[in-house]
């Protein structure tokens, strides 16, 4: 729970920023999902992009302007988007099955559960990211060790999991409005946790 306590520190005392980043993310993640075709690549770049703003944002103290680092492993965002493409569809589904017109008794659990193996999924796949933009290994290897690291702390990824995922369930009864407030919370949180990640030498060869 250590990462989604400093993200909530961070929201609220950066809550101007946070609100910026969440209205440009939602407003992203809506207009691309009526692309036809490739909609739901156009949300994994957008997902890895915001989410690199936030690192960004909560590395330096303030927005980054230059951003040729992204030109430089575009080959890696290009991958990791790709696969990041199911956990997007997972979460979608989330969605739709949580405003189905199954009982509530039904369609919450079910909404609830996919919503978490995606956004359990997203960090696995983002540290992955992060992780290769700081040794410049393969992005397969990074991903790999993003995976293992996960499984054995899983402690703090279940609970940072289970806290967004709750958190962007709760955003789809406000009419996605509560996107603005959910999508920042899942960005500091999942960089919050990849810094806890990488404290305690998880990401190493062990």
């Amino acid at each position: 729970m250590q990462s989604v306590k400093q993200a909530l520190i961070m929201f609220r005392t950066n809550w101007k920023d946070s609100l910026i980043l969440g209205v440009l993310a939602t407003l992203f993640t809506f207009f691309s999902q009526i692309v036809p075709v490739i909609g739901a690549l156009l949300i994994s770049v957008g997902l890895l992009i915001f989410q690199e703003l936030a690192n960004l944002r909560l590395q330096k103290g303030r927005w980054e302007r230059d951003f040729t680092h992204l030109q430089k492993e575009w080959v890696s965002w290009l991958v990791t988007a790709v696969i990041l493409m199911p956990t997007g569809i997972l979460m979608g589904s989330a969605f739709g099955i949580i405003h189905s017109p199954q009982p509530v008794a039904q369609a919450l659990p079910a909404g609830f559960g996919l919503m978490s193996l995606g956004v359990f999924f997203y960090f696995i796949l983002t540290h992955g990211l992060n992780l290769q933009l700081e040794t410049h290994q393969g992005i397969a290897k990074s991903l790999d060790r993003s995976a293992l690291s996960s499984v054995r702390n899983l402690g703090p990824y279940v609970a940072a999991t289970l806290v967004i995922a709750a958190a962007l369930v709760i955003a789809t009864y406000l009419r996605g409005y509560g996107l603005i407030l959910a999508l920042p919370l899942m960005f500091f949180t999942c960089f919050y946790l990849y810094m806890q990640m990488k404290k305690k030498n998880a990401f190493d060869k062990k």
